[in-house]
């Protein structure tokens, strides 16, 4: 790959920055060392086919066989030789198959691994055996109306006897198709929701198994609640960003993104989906049946305004926490505040950002239009805090002079997946490193980079571990972040041919968030040398922060021999942390 030298010394960027000058790409950083010391994603160099790891059968005319071998040393196929193969020595080839017999060969200098492929006959699919329970749902709280009926479900060992307990109610289940002992197998249920008063929690579903001679139990994630018929439903948002859709289908329009602690009625329960008085419908798994009553009308009583060295905030004291349609554009900020009332005026007298701010209120809800008096405003937030609906608008931050141009910024850096979740597998498979490992010694390194550059970096997850969608964007917005990045790695299905997708793409959902994407995927090119898929909208959850642009990078392919080796290497690292580090300054030139 093309390898771009970049800058002698934050000093000589500094200066080129603030005294006009176009920097050349001649220079270098000189510390290496310090920002890769923690690098720990090394491929492994020896001859292993790590797919298939073993011998199997199939039914599909091709397939992607990928390993690791030494780079130092020839590699054949069959004794033809390996064209799709990386600076380390990872390795792909996508191959016809013939019915029948399949014999790979690979020959590594003096090293030789084999591999057979029956296809159509022979060898049958390899199947995992299981002994435990898993997908019980409900996955997430969900709560149906009194009389309904919910079908529980969880996948358990075939041959075995399950049963689901909830609301005093035990239930045998019913194995869906027959199968061979001990491979996964469909249970399920019908469960009637009781009567209830308002809307009650039941619980959680217990699920106990027999199998083995063994006994265990088990216990669904989610809780199930039962609305009383012709009583009200309360839903709470509980995510930091939820999506809302305009219709019951995740592939509809998006309405608007729900913030936690919003709350709104039901006005019809669906199979996954809410639909809420203010029209559009939430998933179930981003919203909290609410128990004991609750408001969702906001009358507003009181509006107040402050302001510090980075924002403004306008405080509207009411009685809910209303959900909301809100944009901005160069002409004013627009929030639209569902079944509000009560705003009769708003003060912008002592906003930097605002002339003045239009109220209008309809048919039971409040939009307030902030007209913007010339001042940038970076990005905007509504949110609830003690009973009040607070909309803080931020100042655009500047680069400072001097060796950190970064300094007063604040990033907010996410290296996706994490723990149990290990992302994608690349061309080591569970050999090497897998996508978990590569985004964290990514992000590490770009922390040392950002923080050489005097930018505040708040690492969403700081360790290898599972962190839940609000953990990773929550801390952004307590802290009012100035740019939210989060790292991952691409890849494609496993029956495809991995050599042909290469390269970097960016999402973006806000508006806020294009130019940036586009300035991070120019810098990340220039940088690695990777081709550019372009920056693409898409409505990704960490995409969804409005205070500040925020972007999901996909660094490059996992399933790419080439992408693979130098994703993990310590120099592709370093030109990573390098690429993000130029492409916030640039942005903020």
């Amino acid at each position: 790959m093309k390898t771009i030298l970049k800058k002698a010394g934050c000093m000589v960027l500094a200066l080129a920055l603030f005294s006009g000058l176009t920097l050349s790409a001649g220079a270098e950083y000189n510390d290496f060392e310090a920002i890769t010391s923690h690098v720990s994603t090394a491929v492994p160099q020896q001859l292993q086919i790590t797919r298939p790891a073993k011998d199997i059968g199939t039914s599909a005319e091709n397939y992607y066989l990928t390993g690791n071998s030494d780079p130092q040393q020839p590699l054949t196929l069959n004794g033809e030789e390996v064209e799709g193969r990386g600076k380390s020595g990872s390795f792909g080839a996508y191959v016809p198959l013939a019915m029948g017999e399949n014999v790979f060969t690979f020959q590594n200098g003096a090293q030789s691994a084999t591999v057979t492929i029956n296809r159509g006959s022979g060898l049958q699919e390899e199947v995992s055996l299981i002994e435990t329970i898993t997908y019980m749902t409900p996955l997430y709280d969900v709560a149906l109306t009194s009389g309904s009926t919910a079908t529980l479900r969880c996948t358990a060992p075939a041959g075995a006897a399950v049963t689901a307990s909830v609301g005093g109610k035990t239930i045998q289940m019913k194995q869906k198709a027959k199968a061979r002992e001990g491979v996964p197998a469909s249970f399920t249920a019908e469960y009637k929701i009781p009567s209830a008063s308002g809307t009650e929690e039941l619980g959680q579903v217990t699920y106990t198994m027999e199998f083995g001679g063994n006994t265990t139990s088990y216990q669904s994630e989610g809780s199930l609640f039962a609305v009383g018929k012709g009583d009200t439903l309360l839903v709470e948002v509980k995510d930091t960003s939820a999506s809302v859709f305009a219709e019951e289908s995740k592939t509809s329009n998006f309405v608007t993104t729900a913030k936690k602690g919003g709350v709104d009625y039901v006005s019809e329960i669906g199979d996954t989906m809410y639909k809420l008085g203010m029209g559009g419908w939430i998933p179930m798994e981003s919203a909290r049946p609410l128990t004991g009553g609750g408001e969702y009308r906001n009358r507003v009583s009181d509006v107040s305004f402050s302001q510090d060295a980075g924002s403004e905030r306008f405080v509207l004291s009411g009685t809910g926490a209303p959900l909301f349609t809100a944009y901005q554009t160069g002409e004013k900020l627009y929030v639209k505040l569902f079944h509000t009332t009560g705003v009769e005026n708003i003060d912008a007298s002592g906003s930097e950002l605002f002339s003045k701010v239009k109220v209008t209120e309809q048919n039971g809800n409040t939009t307030l239009e902030f007209l913007r008096s010339g001042a940038p405003l970076w990005g905007y937030l509504v949110s609830y805090e003690d009973g009040d609906t607070v909309i803080t608008c931020k100042y655009r931050p500047a680069l400072s002079g001097g060796s950190q141009p970064l300094s007063g910024i604040t990033v907010a850096l996410d290296a996706g997946h994490g723990g149990t979740d290990s992302g994608a597998f690349g061309i080591s498979a569970d050999q090497g490193p897998v996508e978990k490992d590569i985004t964290y010694d990514t992000a590490l390194a770009v922390q040392k980079r950002l923080e050489s550059l005097g930018a505040r970096v708040l690492m969403m997850r700081p360790e290898d571990r599972k962190e839940s969608f609000n953990d990773r964007m929550q801390p952004a917005q307590d802290a009012l972040a100035d740019f939210y990045l989060s790292l991952h790695c691409n890849s494609i299905a496993t029956n495809l041919n991995g050599l042909k997708p290469n390269g970097v793409e960016i999402y973006y959902y806000e508006d806020i968030s294009k130019a940036f994407a586009s300035t991070i995927l120019n810098s990340v090119v220039e940088n690695t040398g990777r081709a550019s898929r372009g920056a693409k909208y898409s409505n990704y959850k960490v995409t969804l922060q409005t205070l500040a642009p925020s972007v999901l990078v996909e660094m490059g392919f996992l399933t790419n021999p080439a992408e693979y080796d130098d994703l993990c290497s310590r120099r592709g690292i370093f030109n990573m942390a390098n690429a993000i580090g130029d492409g916030l300054i640039h942005y903020l030139s």
